[in-house]
Order: structure tokens, then sequence, then C-alpha cells
């Protein structure tokens, strides 16, 4: 099916008007190149699924990597709005994002696309909030949508798996923060009564580390796919009536620094095994309680030695649900972990956390690269040329200066200067006889002369 994407510009405000010249000079090019690229500070549509539904996506620079790859997957079987910026906050004024202005937060843009959003809002945002600010944006955002007329609000829960290591430019969230998000987000969806949900993306994709970049929020390619089919499937499932939150917010690793309640229940666990921690369940995660989970993850030897609660450690101790114990009615309706319509391509599965990754063949690694291959051959002869370009220039000044350095150090140099030879008294001036003498200048001999030396005739 061909694509018919449309583009909405926002307004920019003048104060980040030259941020936004280097961004836009870039992204026109890309534009010019693909055809399809949305560039910064704008609202991407897609109306090329006839009749069916409409749906509204907004996020931060965790969903902007379908817009820089332009590649929107099996979200192309609904109709949609796509308004995703980098370094968006979701109540909150937004931060001076890596393309180079300050985007409107989350609230602004509903407003801004009001009537727009469709019959499901998709919500993938708050990487960038500060902690104090996240019961007001999730009901900031919920009473929007209600006002607007969405049908549902679909938020996908923050990753905290061991491999995020990621925090907003000004150092006000972390992965705590994406912990306390999450589970207000699930205290949130819980007294909505099934109008806010809960996509676990954190758990879809766990050990999935080649879905993103190194600070394990941000997409890579094969990510794009990911997400966007998670999200395909999980609109399909919402407008078929299914509630797709899951029972528990998703797990979060715990390591020194960490305190609260799980804490506490993960050293009553490691107590109740009969490892000693000095000061009891005090809810905080010290160096003695890291010491604790390193002895009881040496007695299990299915558990890697990292002293950090992870997913299977929590399983083993009896403070994490094991998502494998289903209910009656497991054999008939769906598993709580798939989201994904048999109509929805579903990627391949992720590898397990310690498990080395599938080979990746030449198709993959360019897929991964987002560029087509006639694309990467002109970028190869472009690249050739500069070089020759840049040889040439070099190659021109070393002669340049060499001729300097003859006219100063002529002694010094087998290059001299005219100047040099005249000083020297080795080149001809303009007295001396030329070096070609030509016919009529050579002496003309007489008619006796000729005659003498003509052969006598008989």
């Amino acid at each position: 099916m061909t694509a018919i994407v449309r583009f909405r510009t926002v307004a920019a405000s003048a104060r980040r008007l030259w941020g936004a010249v280097i961004t836009v000079v870039v992204a026109v090019g890309s534009f010019v190149v693909s055809g399809s690229v949305a560039r910064a500070d704008q609202t991407v549509y897609f109306d090329g699924a006839g009749n069916a539904p409409h749906i509204g996506l907004i996020g931060d620079s965790t969903l902007t990597g379908v817009r820089w790859y332009a590649d929107y997957g099996a979200l192309e079987q609904f109709n949609f709005v796509l308004s995703a910026e980098s370094c968006r906050r979701t109540i909150e004024q937004s931060c001076i994002s890596r393309e180079g202005y300050r985007s409107a937060n989350v609230i602004t843009a509903m407003r801004t696309l009001d009537g727009e959003l469709g019959e499901v809002l998709v919500v993938m945002s708050g990487y960038n909030d500060p902690v104090w600010t996240i019961d007001e944006a999730i009901a900031g955002v919920v009473d929007e949508a209600r006002a607007q007329g969405v049908g549902h609000v679909v938020w996908l829960s923050l990753r905290t798996n061991d491999d995020v290591d990621y925090s907003d430019p000004q150092k006000q969230s972390s992965i705590n923060t994406f912990r306390q998000y999450n589970e207000q987000l699930f205290a949130a969806a819980e007294a909505s009564d099934g109008y806010l949900q809960v996509a676990d993306w954190a758990t879809y994709s766990n050990g999935a580390s080649g879905w993103f970049e190194a600070d394990g929020v941000h997409l890579t390619a094969r990510g794009v796919d990911a997400v966007t089919t998670f999200i395909a499937g999980t609109a399909d499932r919402v407008l078929a009536g299914e509630n797709v939150s899951p029972a528990a917010a998703p797990w979060t690793v715990l390591v020194p620094g960490a305190e609260g309640e799980i804490v506490a229940a993960a050293q009553e666990a490691l107590i109740a095994a009969s490892i000693e921690i000095p000061g009891g369940a005090d809810g905080v995660y010290g160096n003695d309680t890291m010491a604790a989970v390193a002895e009881f993850q040496r007695r299990n030897d299915a558990l890697q030695l990292t002293g950090a609660v992870d997913m299977d450690t929590a399983r083993s101790l009896g403070v994490l649900p094991d998502p494998e114990v289903a209910d009656e009615t497991a054999t008939t309706a769906p598993p709580a972990t798939a989201v994904a319509a048999t109509t929805v391509p579903v990627p391949a599965p992720a590898a397990a956390v310690g498990e080395s990754p599938e080979p990746i063949d030449s198709d993959d690694a360019q897929q991964m690269m987002g560029m087509p291959r006639w694309l990467l051959v002109a970028a190869s002869v472009v690249v050739v040329l500069a070089g020759a370009v840049v040889g040439r220039r070099r190659y021109v000044a070393v002669q340049r200066a060499a001729r300097r350095w003859a006219r100063v150090h002529p002694a010094t140099s087998p290059r001299r200067s005219v100047a040099d030879l005249r000083r020297a008294g080795e080149f001809p001036t303009a007295t001396d006889p030329p070096g070609r003498i030509y016919d009529h200048q050579l002496e003309q001999p007489t008619v006796e002369a000729a005659e003498a030396a003509s052969p006598s005739t008989v």
C-alpha cells in the first residue's frame, strides 16, 4: 500500500528561530531525498487506511525514532496523526532538544490537535518529567483527552530494565523516576475504570537490547519496527473492547541506592531464605543488602551473580509474580503478554538476558542503518570525491609552500627562483644574444662567393 503522508508544521516562536535553522536545513535535505521524512516540529498525518479507525500518537524522543526513520510499519493499518518531539515533557516546559529547539509539551500538543486525536490516544512520554510532576501530568492528559471526546488513552510503560541508562538533560529524571511513573500510571489506570490503560512496553521489550541505543530508551531501526508493531496490536485490542493493562507494574532492577516497600519486601525474602542482613528489612538497598543478594544468587546456579535484584532474582525471591502462571481462562483468552493481532506482523522474539544476539545479515544491517542501498552508494561517491578534493588542495598547498621556501632559501633548495638565478649570473639578461638565430639574422653571401662555391658547368 502506498503511504499517503501529510505534514503540518507547528508554529515556531521567535525565541527558537535561530536554534531551528540547522535542523530545518538537514530535515529539508532528508525530505528531498526520501520524500516522506517529517522534519523537526512537524506533525505526521496518515490517511491511507481507508475506512480503518483513526488513532493519535503523542510522545517524546522515545517515540520520535518513528519520525526520524520515517518507518510507520504496522501503524499503517490505521489512519493516524503522530506528534513526537525530542526532549518533550508532559506538562512542564520542555527542555532544549537534540534538534535545537524547545518543543511544546504533551498537553499543548493535544490542544493543538483538538478533534484530530481519534478513537484511541497512544502516549509514550514521561522520560523527561521531574518526579514531582507525575501525578499532575497523568491527570492532565486524561482530563484533556476526556474533554476532547477521545475514547481511550493508552500509555506505554516506561522502561526500567537493566539496560536503561538515561537521564534527561537537566538530570531531573532517572530509572527510579521511571519506576515511580509506572507505579502511578498503574494506580491511575485502575482508578479510571478502563479509560486509561497501560501497555506494558517495558516487559515486552525486556532483553531486546538491539531495539535500543546505548541509553536503553531511544529506538534503533529494529526498535522502530518493534514499537510500531506493539502499538498497532495494542490499539487493535483496545478498539475491540479489551483492557490491555497488566496486573502489576513492570519490574525495576533494584541496585544500591534504591528505597521503598519493594526493597523491604526483597530484604524480608532474603531473611526468610536464612541470609542475614545487618539492620534487617529497613527498605534501603545498601552494601549489606547487595552482599545478601549476591549470596542468594550464589546458592541458585540459574541466577547471574550481580548483586542486583533483576527480574529472575525477584521471581526466585517471590517478590515478583511469575507471568507463566495463568488463570483458568488462559486457554480461551489471549495471553496477557500477547499484544499483536493476527493481522499484524510480530517482530522476532527478544533475546533472553545473557544470550548472544542472532547474527545480522547484510540486509538487516542495511535496514538498521535506515538508508536504501542507492543512497549508501551515493554517499560513498560523495565521500570519495570529497577525499580527492581535499587531497588535491593539500598537494597544491605543499607545492606553494615549496616555492615560497625556494624564494627565501635559495642555497638550501634545488628550486631557485628567476631572481636568484639572475643574482647568481646564471640567467640570460636582455642584452645577451638570443639563444636562437633566425634566417634573416644570418650574414648574406656575395655573388662572387656564391659562384665560387657552386660547381663549374661544362
